[in-house]
């Protein structure tokens, strides 16, 4: 009975081993807690007294060493794609070498001479390089995995380089609005830190004739001087103590009509930096407001970072959005019992009508087809099915289960397209519903999709080209083809941050809170965009009619221009169509700016500012028209009001002499899977127009299409 016991022991031992091994594998794909997986290799290696577990101990540290370092260092690939399969090839090859040497070893006896000569030259070593060579093994990984896993900045530098200043883009003439002023590190963090004194004054220009308005009427507050904390945080905003920790929001009215601009000018780092434009001026019951918003967010309920409280308290509280949605992946969601349930709850708890609007949403990730971000304008989450790829997966059941739902609860549903270019999820215009796709992705994390990555008018680039051109997956192909969407821009992070996300800055580190254990906050090299929205109220009904009606416009980064398009008074949403007597007959084009002037983020690089700086309004306003650069009209003021005149004659557009033939087949592309008849893959005869402002600041504005049809 002894004996069996502890054979029980030992055997129960060996599987607590294996089973401990097999965790520290499984950390290959934990990004920043693969440094777990690495601490059990190099106990293996100090303490285990078996030779061979001492060997795994050693494979296992550097391989996740190895692997650290490839996804960090090669970007042509998914981080999460490229961990997954060079860890297998690790481990594969590994196990093939040593079958290789036992076959060896029993077979050939010079092999097994060699071996045992290896091991006794080993045993030989003197005890002092032994130990070195020991200190070494154990070293080197821990160095090598800490170079790109560690930011000693990111950990400690919370100091403040710049303010954002922020408030809402319509005014009305002496109404009492906020003003939120937030100090940012260079990682574009609240500075916990921070405690210079602020001041006020106003820019402020004709809306008539651009003209500076020299003294403008206004109760603008009074100088204040921020408190904070001793020791800087990388997540300020939780520090819920009573102090400023690098935000404070203000009271103040304009009393002048007018475009203007609140300056506030900063003790700390000795510049003048400027809010989003306003517009104040009387305005009417029915006109409407311009709300900003990001309704593609990911929590750690999936592949994303933070709590949904987390998130949707950062985007009402700091980012400082109107509205928001979190689009969790339902293929991560279905294996997380009560995950559907939290968001559902934490999303309607969150909604404060006239205030904040908080949508349900998941995301349908179809690698075939395209991704679709679904948000619904109810308070119920759709749960049956969980849109899952695995349970859902069909282009056709999606549109099917979206169908179903809406008619069961009455409520509305939009899904919406979005990274369409990139390689390993390139989207299939010809699957698409109109009744639900009515808004298209422009800009992300991902970056940006009107063209295709390589196309020379597309200036941003995206990650994840696709080997070769890929005619056929951008959206500005997609109304080539003949649909009819506008352009929206989103965050898509997985950072925790919604409206503004950090993962272009060295502040993606796994060690940056909220923790997340997931690859994918290591491939978002841009920054994440938000979408402006022309509603009537701030209420789920409002914001998702402005929506579904297509009244939006896109920007590339935190940034809040105003951005008004028309073509003889027609405006883009709801169709954006406008309707002409001939072929001929004149189109006039109308764009109203009014740049933002806060400082800009850019791909893998943060907002920043210099000694005296200044806001830099020079750019292009770039009119394309059927897919075509038609005119680019240079700006240097920070509000431009212009028209042109389009007299050639409407022509349309086609995508037919890009379709690829398979198998005497066509198809948009080689991605495809969806017969067509090219010939029907027009405009109808009918151009399109789309605008595109271009700053030199590295800032982008979308607006459009506007469609004319005679």
């Amino acid at each position: 009975m002894n004996r069996l016991n502890k054979l029980v022991s030992i055997n129960w031992r060996r599987v607590a081993r294996l089973l401990v091994y097999i965790f520290g594998i499984v950390t290959f794909f934990f990004y920043f807690w693969s440094f777990i997986g690495l601490l059990i290799g190099i106990v293996y290696y100090l303490f285990s007294k078996d030779v061979a577990w001492k060997r795994n101990g050693v494979l296992l540290s550097y391989s996740i060493t190895f692997i650290t370092l490839l996804v960090f260092y090669y970007k042509a690939f998914s981080p999460l794609n490229l961990a997954i399969w060079s860890g297998l090839g690790i481990f594969l090859s590994f196990s093939i070498l040593l079958l290789i040497i036992s076959i060896l070893k029993r077979k050939t006896a010079f092999v097994r001479k060699f071996n045992s000569r290896i091991l006794d030259q080993i045993y030989r070593i003197p005890t002092k390089p032994k130990l070195a060579i020991k200190l070494a093994t154990v070293i080197t990984p821990l160095i090598l995995w800490s170079t790109v896993s560690i930011d000693l900045e990111v950990m400690f530098d919370n100091n403040p380089r710049l303010l954002w200043v922020h408030t809402q883009s319509k005014v009305n003439l002496g109404e009492t609005f906020e003003i939120k002023v937030e100090a940012w590190d260079q990682f574009e963090r609240l500075s916990a830190i921070y405690k210079g004194t602020v001041e006020f004054s106003l820019y402020s220009l004709n809306i008539s004739s651009g003209s500076e308005i020299l003294n403008p009427i206004a109760d603008l507050p009074a100088p204040y001087t921020f408190n904070g904390q001793f020791f800087g945080s990388d997540i300020a905003y939780e520090i819920r103590d009573g102090k400023d920790n690098g935000m404070h929001n203000f009271k103040m009215s304009i009393n002048t009509p007018g475009i203007h601009y609140v300056l506030v000018n900063d003790s700390t780092t000795s510049n003048t930096y400027y809010s989003n434009p306003i517009i104040v001026k009387n305005y009417t019951n029915n006109e409407q407001l311009i709300a900003w918003g990001d309704f593609h967010a990911h929590t750690e309920l999936s592949d994303g970072t933070g709590t949904p409280e987390h998130s949707l308290y950062y985007a009402r509280y700091v980012a400082g959005l109107e509205f928001t949605a979190l689009t969790d992946h339902g293929e991560i969601l279905m294996w997380n019992p009560g995950s559907l349930d939290q968001i559902e709850k934490a999303t309607n708890f969150a909604y404060v009508p006239n205030e904040f609007v908080s949508f349900q949403g998941i995301e349908w990730t179809q690698v075939k087809t395209g991704h679709y971000t679904c948000i619904f304008s109810g308070d119920e989450l759709l749960k049956d099915p969980i849109l899952s790829y695995t349970l859902v997966p069909t282009t056709q059941g999606l549109w099917d289960a979206l169908n179903a739902f809406t008619e069961r609860t009455g409520a509305r549903a939009l899904a919406l397209p979005h990274h369409t270019t990139k390689r390993a999820y390139i989207q299939d215009w010809t699957y698409i519903n109109p009744k639900y796709v009515k808004i298209a992705e422009v800009s992300s994390v991902h970056g940006d999709f009107l063209f295709e990555q390589r196309h020379p008018l597309n200036y941003r680039g995206a990650i994840d080209t696709p080997p070769l051109y890929t005619h056929g997956s951008s959206i500005m192909d997609a109304y080539k083809m003949g649909y009819k969407m506008t352009l929206y821009s989103s965050g898509d992070n997985h950072d925790g941050h919604p409206g503004h996300s950090i993962s272009h800055t060295r502040a993606y580190i796994g060690h940056q809170r909220p923790y997340s254990i997931w690859l994918t906050r290591n491939e978002h090299p841009y920054p994440g965009g938000i979408t402006a929205a022309f509603v009537d109220n701030l209420t789920r009904n409002g914001v998702f009619t402005g929506l579904e009606n297509q009244q939006i416009y896109a920007n590339s980064d935190h940034g809040r221009p105003i951005l008004l398009f028309n073509i003889n008074g027609t405006q883009v949403g709801d169709g954006s169509t406008l309707i002409v007597n001939n072929q001929t007959s004149h189109r006039k084009i109308n764009i109203f700016l009014a740049q933002d002037g806060a400082p800009v983020a850019q791909k893998s690089k943060a907002a920043s500012v210099s000694k005296n700086w200044v806001p830099n309004w020079e750019g292009v306003i770039e009119i394309m028209k059927n897919g075509l650069l038609w005119q680019s009209i240079d700006i240097s003021a920070p509000f431009v009001n212009i028209s042109v005149i389009d007299t050639d004659p409407i022509v349309g557009a086609t995508f037919e002499p890009n379709c690829v033939e398979i198998d005497g087949k066509y198809y948009i592309n080689s991605y495809s899977d969806n017969p067509i008849d090219p010939s029907t893959l027009n405009t109808g005869g009918f151009d399109f127009y789309v605008i595109r402002v271009v700053g030199d600041n590295g800032r982008t504005t979308w607006v459009g299409p506007i469609w004319v049809e005679y």
